[in-house]
């Protein structure tokens, strides 16, 4: 089976990710060496902090630097972790920061997001407007949709794909947190998994084969493998030539 990490910060001297080429490869390392060799770079896109143009001008500097480093053997997609602020919805044209040329997006929300008005509207133009596919990364982190599963239904009944981060299925993650985040992917309500790794103190990526074995073990194998087909599609789509 193929192993995908769909949310990493592994671009380089970008972001509040990887600092420098070698920190990046180190990384990169640690995920080859667990069979993870298809892995997204996805740095931090604050549209409130800086415009859509300069965004991708200054990722495709940083990108073009490291890609003479990356090793043969691993394959890359360029994408955005896209922090939602009603500045992104001033641009005609958003695809650029999507997964390389797919229409699926990652798309952050403040933490304390609910199923209101506004979520809805914003989902909305996302999907009508710009015809992108928001992927929500970590979702443990938005308290009320982990709380609420019938509201993350209606995020994924709209189109949306759910990625939550490796961390939570390993040895000393909160016990009660793990349950819970275990039925919700038992239940087919999260989708994709990623690392969100910035270095070997913020989310090491190493413990990726540890969160898989977790998972295959109480939801059980067939699961793991639905989620890597999932990562697999989008992953693909990325690669395709741009239409």
């Amino acid at each position: 089976m193929e192993l995908y990490d769909m949310h990493s910060h592994i671009l380089p001297a970008f972001d509040d990710g990887a600092k420098t080429v070698e920190d990046s490869l180190e990384l990169i390392e640690h995920l080859r060496r667990q069979g993870v060799r298809h892995i997204c770079l996805t740095p931090h896109f604050y549209t409130y902090d800086l415009s859509y143009d300069d965004y991708l001008l200054k990722r495709e500097k940083a990108f073009q630097k490291f890609l003479p480093h990356i090793p043969e053997d691993v394959s890359i997609v360029l994408g955005s972790e896209v922090y939602v602020t009603e500045y992104l919805f001033n641009n005609n044209d958003i695809s650029g920061i999507a997964y390389g040329n797919s229409r699926y997006i990652l798309t952050e929300f403040p933490y304390e997001l609910t199923l209101d008005d506004r979520t809805i509207q914003q989902f909305y133009l996302l999907t009508q407007k710009y015809r992108l596919t928001p992927v929500m990364p970590h979702i443990e982190r938005y308290p009320y949709f982990v709380d609420h599963p019938d509201a993350i239904g209606t995020l994924k009944d709209a189109g949306a794909v759910i990625q939550t981060n490796i961390s939570n299925y390993v040895k000393g993650a909160s016990i009660f947190r793990k349950r819970k985040l275990l039925k919700l992917i038992e239940r087919g309500y999260i989708d994709i998994l990623g690392s969100d790794t910035h270095s070997m103190r913020h989310n090491p990526p190493d413990v990726f084969a540890q969160a898989v074995d977790t998972i295959a073990q109480k939801c059980g194998a067939g699961t793991v493998e639905r989620m890597m087909a999932t990562a697999e599609k989008i992953f693909r789509s990325a690669q395709e030539p741009k239409a």
